[in-house]
Formats: C-alpha cells, sequence, structure tokens
C-alpha cells in the first residue's frame, strides 16, 4: 500500500503486531508508513478520525457489518474494503463514497476471514 500512497496509517490492537509491523517496514526502507498501537473502533474510531478524511479504508479481518462512523470518514471518492458477513458466507466488500450522503456498494467474490476485535455484532432476534 506504502507504493501506491502519499501515507499509510495502520492501526493495531496487538502491541506485538505493531512493532514487528514497525520492524518489518524500516527494514524494507518504506518511511510513509505509520503503525499505531490502538483500538481503532475506541471512542466511534477516534484515532482515526483525527487524520480523517481518508482516501482509503482497509479492514484486515471481518466484521458483521460496516459501522456507519467508519464510512463517514471517507473522503468523497474514497473507498472501503472489508470482508462482511457471518459464518459460513462472508463477502469481499468495496464500499465507494460518491458523495457525502451517496455511497455505492459492490461484493465481489465469496470468502472468509477472522473477525476483527471489538467491532460490533448486530443484534439477533430470539424467542
Amino acid at each position: 500500500l506504502a507504493n501506491l500512497a502519499q501515507r499509510v496509517l495502520s492501526l493495531e490492537i496487538d502491541g506485538a503486531i505493531a512493532n514487528a509491523a514497525r520492524q518489518n517496514l524500516q527494514q524494507a526502507g518504506i518511511t510513509n508508513a505509520e503503525v499505531r498501537i490502538a483500538d481503532a473502533t475506541a471512542q466511534h474510531f477516534a484515532a482515526c478520525a483525527a487524520d480523517a478524511p481518508w482516501d482509503a479504508i482497509l479492514l484486515a479481518g471481518s466484521v458483521a457489518e460496516v459501522p456507519a462512523a467508519l464510512l463517514n470518514l471517507l473522503a468523497p471518492g474514497g473507498r472501503l474494503i472489508a470482508i462482511v458477513g457471518n459464518e459460513p458466507v462472508m463477502r469481499a466488500t468495496l464500499v465507494t463514497r460518491a458523495t457525502d450522503a451517496s455511497f455505492s456498494t459492490a461484493q465481489p467474490w465469496d470468502t472468509i476471514a477472522p473477525r476483527l476485535r471489538h467491532f460490533a455484532e448486530p443484534s439477533r432476534f430470539t424467542f
């Protein structure tokens, strides 16, 4: 991603993974990527909001649904890529923000990935 962007910000909840990522970036000579240890979901994505709007957001795991608060961090023309759904059916999902209030969604293929931590699960009807 760093080769395609002016700047990349990665939020990683696991400190050991974040430190390994920093070391790998340094060894690769990548200087336009920053790794922060943070829970991206905390306080309605406050760790992401400080640097918004974003041209691209990539969720490196699955979510039950994409939170509206995260979509609101996209710039017009910005894209979010996530794996959305519940096992056994999850879909690769590309959401593009057309305007301030308009989004388009494409789901080009089925896939599966581990859940991202702390993303809300929708309530389910029970008897």
